[in-house]
């Protein structure tokens, strides 16, 4: 009798384990739960965020559950992917204001709301539903967004600097245009501009490659914090500034759409 007990009771937390393992409104490491309340302080424009609307019924999105379980784990730990990717969910059933604003029609429904676009206007993700598949799509957003730190107005200046016959005046030029701009987020970037520009008027305009490169080999590595990775990549992303010539950032994103112990401490 205390057997057959035992045995009900392995049974029935078996049963609640498995509805837990694909009930998608349970909470899932690194994956965030949109709300009403929360929606627009967490799908900003400012990072690239992945965005699955379901409903709890829908045995698609059960499906998908585990799926997005380990997604969300492997964005938490890959420091390149954390920075700058948010992977969420929101029961659309339960918060219908969100499904007709996004104009959701079926679950589960995905969508990609892109750096540095509207948030009104998301792209439908029409890719595959696997791990593997989800990792690809955002990795490959993220090689095609190189210049998420770039600041236009300051492109147009450093844009001369190979050129430059006096090199601190371009460094003039640069300080006072920084001096001029009023976006946090922009301010912040700019300073990496001066640093790098005053940099390669001490070592030469080499320097902006060799830094380049130096910078890769450490996020290569996989070693450092997430906070490092962040600032890591915001200075690469400024270097493609002064190593990439005009338009080959773009030209590199329309050839994806087609084809669809080294020291961390700063110099």
């Amino acid at each position: 009798m205390m057997k057959l007990c035992l045995a009900t009771i392995c049974l029935s937390l078996l049963t609640v384990a498995v509805f837990a393992a694909d009930d998608p409104t349970v909470k899932l490491e690194g994956v965030v739960d949109l709300t009403p309340d929360n929606f627009d302080k967490i799908v900003t424009g400012g990072k690239h965020v992945l965005v699955e609307f379901y409903a709890p019924w829908c045995g698609h999105c059960k499906h998908l559950t585990p799926i997005y379980k380990e997604l969300g784990a492997t964005v938490n730990k890959d420091p390149k992917l954390k920075n700058r990717v948010v992977i969420a969910k929101v029961d659309a059933d339960a918060h219908k204001s969100l499904g007709e604003r996004f104009e959701v029609r079926g679950f589960p429904t995905i969508k990609h709301f892109a750096r540095g676009q509207p948030v009104s206007k998301p792209d439908d993700y029409t890719g595959g539903r696997t791990h593997d598949d989800f990792v690809a799509f955002l990795r490959g957003k993220l090689a095609a967004d190189k210049t998420f730190a770039r600041v236009a107005a300051l492109d147009n200046i450093v844009g001369s600097y190979a050129d430059a016959a006096d090199k601190t005046a371009v460094l003039k030029e640069l300080q006072d245009k920084a001096g001029k701009l009023t976006d946090s987020e922009e301010q912040e970037h700019a300073k990496l501009y001066i640093k790098f520009v005053t940099k390669a008027n001490e070592k030469g305009s080499d320097y902006f490659a060799n830094e380049q490169s130096r910078l890769e080999r450490i996020l290569e590595t996989g070693s450092v914090s997430s906070a490092k990775a962040g600032e890591i990549s915001q200075k690469l992303s400024v270097l493609t500034a002064f190593t990439e010539p005009a338009g080959q950032s773009e030209a590199d994103e329309d050839e994806e759409d087609d084809d669809d112990d080294e020291d961390v401490d700063d110099e």
